[in-house]
């Protein structure tokens, strides 16, 4: 006999063979059986009632963006727009089945929950409502359990049982006419742009410097999803002009590497080879002296996310590989602007783009990922693909926001050129609609693809897709 706290259940009598049976389907009880994972779903797709949410202390919740899933460590979700109470906050939000899991799982320790702007948990515990930040700050919570939009068994089942098909319209994919589909692709590869486009403009409103949002968005490409936020964080604590100030190459990484928390310690080099260990406390003494001078505050160690990355991506080597362009004659030691906007111009625009943002960082670079242990020897400098990558996602859209500033059509028009010409990067996003037969004949379609993947098809907008629309009205 289920005592008062057991899950509420539903009875049902079946006839088997003429024979009536009593069934009794009880809700799955707290913290058993439930995945995590669904709980993550459950608050990415939103299954539940938004309306008059509060958290477990009263306060009115109002969910403006649930934001983007992190599949790396750290925080379950980033980039979340939330209301709670009279304050706005953009941060990341932690699921969990229960409250308790917080202290489980060591988050109340960890400087990187310290960005966490509300904690989310299916079932209620003797710890709701009694979280802590590591800093010692009060989290706050919402219980999802009471406010799901259909029984949690239905759920389950429906997450266990989940179609792996990517869309939902792949069946049907070939009946829509292709003009129809290219069509869709392009126009959201222009509202893709459009989006980065107003995303810089609202910055360049809060600082109106061309070239140090130019440095940020590079700083920011090189970081990748996994470390774009400290690598801009990291471009904005070292200001273009102080980059450019220090004129000596050590001494610059040794400010960089200072103010990012990545000097490594004494205790770190003991299995270092000599060499390494020389340069590692060079830079420790340089940063010391260039500290006293500069009032700079630096950034936490744990900002940084080393976690399931290939060691070509270790933030370390990215920001050396970021200093090589304030090298004499690179990108950003003079007039970026200038140096750009001749590139678009020129008669193959592609290359020379790319030349403009290759440079090599210095000779140690290349046997060193990190500043603790040496390598194979190894190129350190970007590769073609990387840097199509952030002509795509960082430089096309600063042309596009020097085109609106200066009034400059033509500007625009030679940015989207670019775009056209560039061939597409295969990603997992761009192998979805390849497996559908419509292979991407650009980065421009694969800017498409990833907005209609990701606006329209992953949140389920049939109705507001041409594509998904076309289909119902067969």
């Amino acid at each position: 006999m289920p005592d008062a706290s057991s899950p509420p259940a539903a009875h049902h009598v079946y006839t088997v063979d003429d024979t009536p049976v009593a069934v009794t389907l009880h809700e799955p009880r707290p913290a058993a059986d439930v995945p995590e994972a669904l709980v993550q779903a459950l608050w990415r797709d939103q299954r539940f009632d938004r309306e008059a949410l509060q958290t477990t202390d009263g306060t009115p919740v109002t969910i403006h963006d649930p934001g983007r899933i992190n599949a790396d460590s750290g925080p379950d979700f980033l980039d979340a727009h939330l209301q709670i109470g009279a304050m706005t906050w953009r941060g990341a939000v932690e699921i969990h089945t229960t409250s308790g899991d917080w202290f489980a799982h060591g988050h109340h320790e960890d400087a990187r929950y310290n960005s966490v702007v509300l904690h989310v948990t299916l079932h209620a515990d003797t710890w709701t409502g009694g979280l802590l930040r590591e800093d010692q700050t009060v989290l706050p919570e919402f219980v999802l359990a009471p406010r799901l939009d259909r029984p949690l068994r239905r759920l389950l089942h429906q997450f266990l049982a989940e179609d792996d098909r990517e869309l939902v319209c792949a069946p049907q994919w070939t009946r829509v006419p292709a003009v129809v589909r290219t069509a869709w692709i392009e126009q959201l590869a222009n509202d893709r742009m459009a989006a980065k486009q107003r995303r810089l403009e609202a910055r360049y409103q809060a600082r109106p410097d061309l070239e140090q949002l130019l440095y940020e968005r590079l700083f920011a490409g090189l970081g990748y999803a996994k470390n774009d936020d400290p690598m801009e964080t990291l471009a904005r604590r070292v200001p273009l002009a102080t980059a450019r100030a220090v004129e000596d190459p050590i001494d610059r990484e040794a400010l960089f590497f200072g103010v990012a928390d990545l000097l490594p310690r004494p205790a770190d080099l003991l299995e270092s080879d000599r060499a390494t260990a020389d340069y590692a406390m060079d830079l420790r003494d340089r940063f010391r002296r260039l500290q006293a001078s500069r009032a700079i505050g630096p950034m936490k160690r744990t900002q940084w996310t080393f976690f399931r990355l290939r060691p070509a991506n270790f933030p370390p080597l990215r920001i050396a590989q970021g200093l090589a362009w304030l090298h004499r004659g690179a990108l950003l030691h003079r007039d970026p602007v200038g140096t750009l906007m001749h590139a678009v111009q020129a008669n193959d625009p592609v290359a020379a783009l790319r030349k403009a943002l290759h440079a090599r960082p210095h000779a140690f670079w290349n046997t060193h990922l990190r500043l603790v242990k040496s390598t194979k020897e190894r190129e350190p400098s970007l590769g073609r693909g990387r840097i199509d990558t952030l002509i795509v996602n960082a430089i096309l859209p600063w042309l596009l926001v020097v085109a609106d500033q200066r009034s400059q059509p033509e500007l625009r028009a030679q940015a989207f050129d670019v775009l056209r010409a560039l061939p597409a990067k295969t990603d997992r996003v761009v192998r979805v609609f390849k497996q559908l037969g419509t292979p991407p004949d650009a980065a421009y379609h694969a800017q498409g693809m990833h907005h209609l993947y990701r606006t329209y098809c992953r949140p389920g907008r049939c109705l507001s897709c041409t594509i998904g629309r076309h289909l119902l009205g067969e």
